[in-house]
């Protein structure tokens, strides 16, 4: 709230035991229960499949995201300052000419179009002075969110590992936010017009991955696609990506380091101990239940709890080994198998007898299709990738408090000049903004880009899971370096944009394409 104290939204140690989200992947388990919801088979894919070329790209489709980045830029300048001139008694002014370019400030940053909820989380005076100090100083104005972690390993969610234009609007939304500062805060910087608003971007696959078995080559190569999508959108002065585990390595002490080491070592001893003797493959929902009761870290407006919550997003999340193992299997298969799996993991499918699941998880298997698999082997699979996805909840958490039971946060103790946004609302960080498409906030690593249809004829890109676009008719859009590689389309189109090659999606996008966060 707008009145409350500066130490009471500061930032506060420990998970929030009323609200505070880990992970935003919740949407899929209530997508996968549909049986409707299908991907396309590869012929179908490659039968709808367009391309786009580079020439296309650079100087057509690019050109079009920029200049509505303009367009819309301009629109938050226009709007932070009529809001700062009309709340003007919000900053203890007297008048709306006592305004400048800090309460400007303000208000930008807790544009709804810009993040969620920001003066619940942040008071407005407070942040207005941090502002209006660096403004004093002539000082930029740094900006820091860990994001854009890797592209999940889920065939549900993306047909690939490498940044599409998901990502690309992720670095737009950041690049406006930079820019609407810059140019309100331009007035008065004695003559500059650069580097005065900059966002990095703490990109922390590395810090996860272990938990959720990506590989570390395809995080490198994620992040090195980042900078090439940053220097080809010509956002250098403004956006900067850097890792996770580097960052801390090259900022905090080795005193620290084995710190942040040793809360997590203490985390997974205490929910291993307290999650292991209660899990049961047979008895899933009974076991979900039980670790609701006994959750170390409670979340009381959540009635599952953090850490069933965690898990079921997790299910979607995971690169399963026991799919990996798979001797002899075709992506499409495997893909098959990922389907039916996850969406059933609660589910036994015999009874069979005792596994040692950490042994199960690593072990080979030999498949040649579904239809060969008997109930008994698909049991296996089950609760070996059940092993699997509880295992990596623990850890995950246990990461998480890594950071969050620190007296700082590990990233601003790196960048101690950054204001400090977040994916997940907290107590002291700006909460960057997502709006919901079809009830679901997806993230860019969360989903595959695609472009559809907005209020008033216009027409948006955001994230959605690949499973819902294939299955809703969605058009997939590749560069052929892409789907050489991997099939991995750069972009969908959603059907109801009735476009039936490039230069018809080119020509509506140039007249209907739309930054507009929220219709």
């Amino acid at each position: 709230m707008q009145n409350q104290s500066a130490a009471d939204d500061a930032y506060e140690v420990g998970l929030s035991k009323v609200r505070e989200a880990v992970i935003s992947s919740h949407f899929m388990h209530r997508l996968s229960e549909n049986s409707d919801l299908r991907l396309y088979r590869q012929d179908h894919f490659d039968t709808l499949r367009l391309d786009i070329d580079e020439t296309a790209l650079e100087s057509r489709l690019l050109p079009i995201l920029k200049t509505a980045c303009a367009t819309y830029c301009q629109r938050r300048v226009d709007a932070a300052r009529r809001r700062a001139r009309e709340q003007f008694r919000d900053y203890g002014c007297d008048s709306a000419q006592d305004v400048g370019a800090s309460e400007f400030i303000t208000e930008a940053i807790f544009d709804k179009e810009f993040s969620r909820n920001g003066t619940r989380y942040n008071e407005k005076k407070r942040l207005n002075q941090q502002l209006k100090s660096l403004i004093r100083a002539q000082q930029p104005i740094e900006m820091v969110i860990p994001a854009l972690p890797f592209k999940i390993p889920s065939p549900l969610k993306s047909r690939g590992a490498q940044p599409d234009l998901g990502e690309v609007n992720f670095l737009l939304s950041l690049y406006e936010i930079t820019r609407v500062v810059e140019s309100l805060y331009e007035p008065e910087a004695s003559g500059r017009s650069h580097g005065l608003a900059t966002f990095t971007i703490v990109s922390d696959g590395l810090r996860f991955n272990e938990a959720v078995n990506k590989p570390n080559d395809d995080i490198e190569r994620y992040q090195s696609a980042l900078m090439d999508w940053v220097r080809r959108l010509g956002l250098e002065a403004y956006i900067r990506i850097v890792d996770y585990k580097s960052l801390l390595r090259d900022h905090l002490s080795e005193e620290d380091q084995n710190e942040k080491n040793r809360l997590f070592q203490a985390a997974h001893a205490d929910y291993s101990r307290t999650l292991w003797p209660i899990f049961d493959p047979y008895n899933v929902v009974d076991s979900l239940e039980a670790a609701a009761r006994v959750e170390l870290d409670p979340e009381l407006e959540n009635p599952q709890g953090r850490f069933v919550s965690l898990l079921k997003s997790l299910i979607f999340t995971v690169n399963y080994r026991t799919l990996q193992n798979l001797d002899g299997v075709s992506e499409p298969v495997r893909a098959e198998l990922y389907r039916e799996l996850t969406t059933r993991i609660f589910q036994p499918y015999a009874r069979i007898g005792r596994t040692d699941f950490s042994v199960a998880a690593s072990e080979p298997h030999h498949c040649a299709s579904r239809a060969d698999l008997s109930p008994d082997f698909m049991e296996r699979l089950r609760q070996s990738m059940l092993y699997e996805v509880w295992e990596a909840a623990i850890c995950y958490i246990s990461e998480i408090k890594s950071d969050r039971d620190r007296e700082q946060d590990p990233i601003l103790a790196c960048l101690p000049a950054g204001l400090r946004w977040t994916i997940h609302r907290k107590r002291g960080q700006i909460a960057i903004a997502t709006p919901p498409i079809l009830g679901m906030a997806v993230q860019a690593w969360a989903g595959s880009a695609v472009f559809r249809p907005a209020g008033k004829d216009k027409i948006r890109l955001c994230s959605l899971p690949a499973l819902l676009l294939e299955s809703s008719g969605a058009i997939p859009v590749a560069m052929k370096s892409y789907a050489d590689s991997s099939g991995q389309p750069l972009f969908y189109v959603d059907s109801q944009l009735g476009v039936s090659d490039i230069d018809d999606l080119l020509t509506a996008l140039d007249s209907a394409f739309t930054r507009q966060r929220f219709s």
